[in-house]
């Protein structure tokens, strides 16, 4: 079987990769997925990606995890909200244009199908996989398959609700978790506190531009001791270790895995107060079971979890 092509769609970046069968990963590129260019911008810095890392080499198809909720058996986008995107055909777009097979699946159920097979999940039957990063969302594992629920939409744990009275969300629901432990809502925590007065570290680190001022420099700030950054990530972690007791209290998984591009980049600051407050409010004889670790893949479990989504369904096409 022949290299694949595997790509990892954000809000906020695009990573590409040529990928073996047995998932190693042989060139890679990363770019700015530019959402306010529209669908079908954005599909065409995938295929600029994508032929990065291609580069004249024979592949056999192509795996892409994608924020957003798909439409069972057709893999049709019809809801990715921090793309802004509702019912576009991605898989087509990209088939015609390829003239190779394209899978489409939700980008943190691929991540979780990553993690399982090649970081901190092998070993486990089930794990739940959490993504922080521009938005939250999770994929679940489940006695060593994706779990996917009866209507496609199994994950949406950033769109638990853990404040009835919070901010809007970008689903159009108040008090999700991704409104207020996700990287734009730290972005937007900080942001607001200097416009009070208050978080002048965090502004002269982006220069004094206040729209400078995301997730990264709040990760800046707190890494030299600035209350006011740890303050915001430790209410973020909260909430987010909130949301981890319930599912822990639901499913009761091997482990959880945290991983998205804010989780690496804000470290403890984020993951310390999730543990803590997971262990508060989980169902008290679970305590001892459950597991919370960072993902062990560096930002590449999407691209991999995409690989190995495509290279099953070239198997399962060849075996048909």
């Amino acid at each position: 079987m022949s290299n694949v092509l595997a790509v990892d769609l954000g809000g906020t970046k695009i990573r590409s990769a040529l990928v073996t069968p047995g998932g190693e990963i042989v060139a890679e590129d990363v770019r700015l997925t530019e959402a306010c260019l529209g669908f079908k911008g954005v599909a065409d810095r995938i295929l600029a990606g994508m032929a990065a890392v291609a580069a004249g080499r024979d592949t056999c198809g192509a795996g892409l995890a994608v924020p957003a909720y798909l439409e069972p058996g057709t893999e049709r986008i019809l809801f990715a909200p921090n793309l802004k995107w509702r019912n576009v055909d991605l898989k087509r777009e990209l088939e015609d244009a390829l003239g190779l097979p394209v899978w489409l699946e939700n980008d943190a159920n691929l991540a979780a199908l990553g993690e399982h097979r090649y970081g901190a999940g092998r070993g486990f039957k089930d794990l739940v996989y959490i993504t922080v990063s521009t938005g939250v969302g999770s994929g679940l594992v489940l006695g060593g398959r994706l779990y996917n629920g009866a209507y496609g939409g199994a994950g949406e744990f950033g769109h638990m609700v853990v404040d009835p009275e919070g901010p809007f969300c970008s689903c159009g629901n108040r008090g999700c978790l991704e409104g207020v432990a996700s990287g734009c809502a730290i972005k937007r925590k900080a942001q607001e506190l200097i416009k009070s007065g208050s978080g002048r570290r965090m502004l002269e680190l982006a220069g004094g531009d206040l729209s400078a001022v995301d997730s990264r420099i709040v990760g800046l700030a707190a890494r030299e001791g600035d209350s006011e950054a740890r303050s915001i990530l430790a209410s973020a972690g909260r909430y987010l270790g909130i949301a981890i007791a319930s599912v822990a209290n639901l499913l009761n998984p091997a482990v959880f895995i945290v991983g998205g591009g804010v989780a690496r980049g804000v470290g403890n600051y984020l993951l310390e107060p999730a543990v803590e407050e997971a262990y508060r409010h989980v169902y008290p004889p679970y305590r001892g079971s459950l597991k919370i670790l960072p993902a062990a893949l560096e930002g590449r479990e999407g691209v991999l979890g995409a690989a190995v989504f495509a290279l099953e369904r070239l198997a399962g096409s060849c075996n048909g």
